[in-house]
């Protein structure tokens, strides 16, 4: 019996000796709670500011720490911290809506590492559109057909960072750049009949058309489907002046009853010729649709004019009569 509890004993012992004397394992993982302690624990530090000089700082930006996905939200200085961390190697993600999202790699030992700036590009957004319809009846070179395409964008970084806007319509394989105005959010496509397959406006009604707006670090968002919805077709008639009637200085002009199966206001406007070529002198405000009249309400100088009479409907497609000539002694 004594034998048998010396060799229990003795087995114990050597157990004892092989296991303390065994090498700690490894501590690589940047998770292992056996680095947590508090001669271990690191911490990073930084901001997210806009992209572009004078940075300003990003509240409420997104901070994420990878491995472990914790996330931290920033300050108004733009400042996060990530604390009491293992030693080893860190991603960080940081995002915010409408910017682009930029990952930085740090890798730590103990203490800290600070001033992991990041600086996000602003994504360009689409504040407003509208897509609508030109019938321009002439005598020369007879009708022409268009569909304007506006937007008004916006870009956190300054809209001077907008590098280009282009409409895409998918079904027909077109695309065609904008052009700015004289506000630098503004732009506009204007689409010819002529541009589309039969010289037909009508391919563009109701088929998805689409708009994709780059800035200057090559970021892009594509905004749509936009629609087209209406072409109109008629236009009312002008009567009086015509045909290079004399007139007085302030004439009153006429035109044919109208009516369409859809509400629309009149608008009338009023051109000079002057060296061989039409210069717009007056334009209305919208008229009510059972109108067929309007007094002109300034004193015209002498000269040679023509009128046109136009129908504008809730979605701004627009319809323009024929030229109607008049003379002002």
């Amino acid at each position: 019996m004594i034998k048998k509890f010396i060799s229990f004993a003795g087995w114990c012992v050597f157990f004892l000796y092989i296991f303390r004397c065994a090498p700690d394992a490894p501590r690589s993982n940047p998770l292992d709670p056996g680095l947590n302690t508090s001669a271990n624990r690191a911490s990073i530090s930084g901001a997210v500011f806009t992209r572009y000089q004078p940075a300003s700082p990003l509240e409420n930006a997104a901070v994420q720490l990878l491995p472990g996905g914790t996330t931290a939200l920033t300050g108004p200085s733009g400042s996060f911290q990530f604390s009491g961390l293992n030693p080893g190697s860190y991603q960080l993600i940081a995002q915010k809506e409408d910017y682009v999202a930029d990952t930085v790699g740090v890798s730590i030992a103990t203490g800290s590492v600070e001033g992991v700036n990041f600086f996000l590009n602003a994504l360009p957004q689409i504040q407003s559109v509208t897509f609508y319809s030109e019938h321009i009846a002439q005598w020369w070179p007879g009708d022409t057909y268009h569909a304007i395409l506006t937007l008004i964008l916006n870009d956190s970084d300054g809209n001077a960072d907008i590098d280009s806007a282009v409409f895409l319509l998918p079904a027909l394989s077109f695309s065609k750049a904008f052009e700015q105005t004289a506000r630098p959010d503004s732009f506009f496509v204007d689409i010819e009949d002529l541009e589309l397959p039969g010289s037909d406006l009508q391919y563009l009604i109701e088929q998805e058309s689409y708009v994709t707006i780059t800035d200057r670090a090559g970021a892009s968002v594509t905004g749509g489907p936009f629609f087209l919805r209406r072409i109109i077709e008629d236009a009312p008639l002008p009567l009086s002046p015509s045909n290079l009637q004399p007139v007085s200085a302030f004439p009153n002009l006429e035109w044919e009853p109208f009516s369409l199966a859809f509400e629309f206001t009149f608008v009338v406007q009023v051109f000079r010729i002057s060296a061989g070529l039409p210069v717009l002198s007056h334009t209305s405000p919208a008229l009510p649709d059972e109108q067929v009249s309007y007094s002109f309400p300034d004193s015209l100088s002498s000269g040679t004019y023509f009128w046109t009479i136009g129908i504008r409907d809730n979605l701004n497609n627009f319809s323009r009569s024929k030229e109607a000539s008049f003379v002002v002694p």
